[in-house]
This record gives structure tokens, C-alpha cells and sequence, in this order.
């Protein structure tokens, strides 16, 4: 079983920048988190990065938008999936005949 590790670093960030996750090459990850924070919010971000490694966020194809909101802890429904294209199938060349135009 995989069991991630991560490592927390304080820095100084923008004060639009709350929090950053970077996954390293060993399957590690480094958390920075925002100095001018008070203690609750980093916190509250450091939960937040956590829960990016945890539902596998560096590795998801889905839209920012939704990665971030699921890490907010926000239940994110998941589009249904497209349905299957629709082959016609012909047992023979005959059955093609008949549905070509004529």
C-alpha cells in the first residue's frame, strides 16, 4: 500500500498565494505554506494541500476548478461519462447494400 509523504515548509508568499504542493520525483511532496497566514488558515491550508495528495490531484485530467473545490472538502459530481459511440454492424455485404443510398 502506498503511503505518501510529505514535507512542510513555511515561506513568503504573495498575499494571494495561500499555499503550494509540489510532487517530487521519489513520490514525495513538499507543502509550502504561506508565512503571513495566521495559525488557523495554514492550518486550514495545509489540510487543504493534504487533501490534493490524498485524491491523487497531481495525476487527475479533470478542470482546476473542480480539483480545487473537491479539495475544499465540496462534493464534486462527477460528469457522466459519453456514451459509447454506435457502430452499425453488417453480418454481410448484402446487409451493406441495402443500406447504402441509392
Amino acid at each position: 500500500m502506498w503511503t505518501p509523504r510529505w514535507f512542510v515548509r513555511y515561506a513568503d508568499f504573495p498575499e494571494t498565494v495561500r499555499g503550494v504542493t509540489v510532487p517530487n520525483d521519489d513520490g514525495t511532496f513538499d507543502i509550502y505554506i504561506s508565512r503571513r497566514l495566521s495559525p488557523a488558515a495554514q492550518r486550514a491550508c495545509l489540510e487543504h494541500e493534504i487533501r490534493h495528495i490524498m485524491q491523487d490531484h497531481f495525476y487527475s485530467d479533470d478542470d482546476v476548478e473542480s480539483i480545487e473545490r473537491a479539495a475544499d472538502g465540496e462534493a464534486v459530481p462527477k460528469p457522466s461519462p459519453a456514451p459509447a459511440p454506435s457502430i452499425p454492424y453488417f453480418p454481410s455485404l448484402g446487409a451493406l447494400a441495402r443500406r447504402l443510398p441509392r
